[in-house]
């Protein structure tokens, strides 16, 4: 079977038709990327607005919150400083309580400490006390200085002119002992 095509337009108008179908594609092509591009368009528009509005009512919960945990926030940083404070004189930390037992316990009974005097910042101790002799004073030198963790005692020879009852003070250094950063406390505000 043959297909015969029969034309009975003249050529201008067959010309005239082509264009014409051509041109309606291109309106039909035309007209839905006008249509997609606006419903694109309003579904960003949208959701610019949704973020907008979103964004100021987070701006608006974040103040109300900060406002209203104000308290609380100074609160916690003052916390923190203490912690921070309590953190930093840790790290100088010595336990004190053995090596004053450890003095007390190398005293005889024949002598008699008032005060020790520990100072951490400069690392050195202060012996102040009362010796029955002069003898009984050297002697407890002697121990003081067969103490590991202190260095050499030094006493006034002032003190060695007196025979009985002899008020001391032996001043010594720390061997080994970290000293402190500073002389203050820890403060909390």
């Amino acid at each position: 079977m043959m297909i015969i095509n029969l034309n009975l337009l003249p050529p201008h108008r067959r010309e005239r038709v082509h264009r014409l179908i051509k041109f309606l594609l291109t309106k039909n092509l035309l007209e839905f990327v006008i249509i997609a591009t606006a419903f694109i368009g309003t579904v960003l528009l949208w959701g610019w607005i949704i973020l907008i509005d979103e964004y100021k009512m987070l701006a608006q919960n974040s103040i109300s919150i900060s406002r209203d945990y104000a308290t609380h926030n100074s609160e916690v940083r003052r916390v923190n400083r203490v912690l921070k404070s309590v953190n930093d004189a840790s790290s100088d930390y010595m336990p004190i309580l053995p090596r004053l037992l450890e003095i007390i316990s190398s005293t005889p009974s024949t002598i008699k400490i008032n005060t020790v005097d520990i100072n951490r910042v400069e690392n050195k101790i202060i012996i102040y006390g009362t010796a029955s002799t002069r003898a009984e004073l050297l002697a407890y030198q002697e121990t003081i200085k067969a103490i590991p963790w202190m260095e050499t005692a030094i006493m006034p020879t002032t003190q060695l002119l007196q025979k009985e009852n002899i008020n001391f003070e032996y001043i010594t250094r720390l061997k080994n002992w970290p000293a402190i950063k500073s002389g203050k406390p820890p403060t909390a505000r």
